[in-house]
């Protein structure tokens, strides 16, 4: 098999790319956070593990390699551990910065980077995106209400909701999305924080890759508050 070249990240209303023997040709519409998602992306390979996957992507996941890389042993995790990533893009990260930083700049603090951030706070937040085992969209299709997931190392529970969406004219004929939430260890949906994914379903060698609306920030709120030290 060929190892995925082009962005899944849709910047265009039609969007098309070969993965071995797999041709999609992908339909996209606008998703609750302001960006694309596909209307098919079901069966997406790609030829190497989880952290290659998000190299091949380029300008699009260079924070959360950078994060990846400073937090102790996530890098072995993602290489050659069975988990399902909920991948936030660059924007997600820049969403997280600019908000800590315009508050420090309220308290005459100098702005930090990824490169500067409480590592033990970053890894905290990091491990939420990753959920041992392996959660393709099928796999959540019966549970109506969702299902509580643990994320990795802390046993932080998680939440994923399968919806899909209507298109022209047909009741959930349209895109597939999973609501990728932060329940806060609340059982009121009230107090979650939800992001959406943009793409869905590529295997790796090791897994499962989501991808996550640029729309979303990272922390899933708390980024400002853990960081701002």
């Amino acid at each position: 098999m060929q190892k995925i070249e082009q962005s899944l990240f849709p910047t265009g209303c039609w969007v098309g790319f070969v993965a071995g023997l797999i041709t999609m040709a992908v339909s996209c519409s606008k998703s609750h956070e302001g960006s694309y998602y596909d209307y098919q992306n079901k069966n997406a390979v790609y030829d190497g593990n989880t952290y290659e996957f998000l190299q091949s992507q380029k300008g699009l996941f260079d924070s959360l390699l950078l994060v990846i890389d400073r937090v102790p042993d996530l890098m072995d995790t993602i290489k050659n551990y069975d988990i399902t990533l909920f991948a936030p893009n660059n924007q997600c990260f820049t969403n997280a910065l600019n908000n800590l930083n315009e508050l420090r700049a309220t308290q005459h603090k100098l702005p930090l980077s990824l490169k500067d951030i409480d590592l033990v706070e970053l890894d905290t937040l990091l491990c939420r995106y990753v959920i041992p085992g392996n959660y393709v969209t099928d796999s959540l299709v019966e549970f109506s209400d969702g299902i509580s997931v643990n994320s990795l190392r802390y046993d932080y529970k998680m939440h994923l909701r399968y919806n899909r969406q209507d298109a022209s004219g047909y009741q959930n004929g349209g895109p597939q999305e999973i609501e990728f939430s932060d329940p806060k260890n609340s059982i009121f949906e009230r107090y979650w924080v939800t992001t959406y994914t943009t793409s869905v379903n590529v295997h790796t060698d090791n897994g499962l890759v989501h991808l996550l609306s640029g729309g979303h920030e990272f922390g899933f709120g708390e980024f400002s508050g853990r960081m701002n030290k």
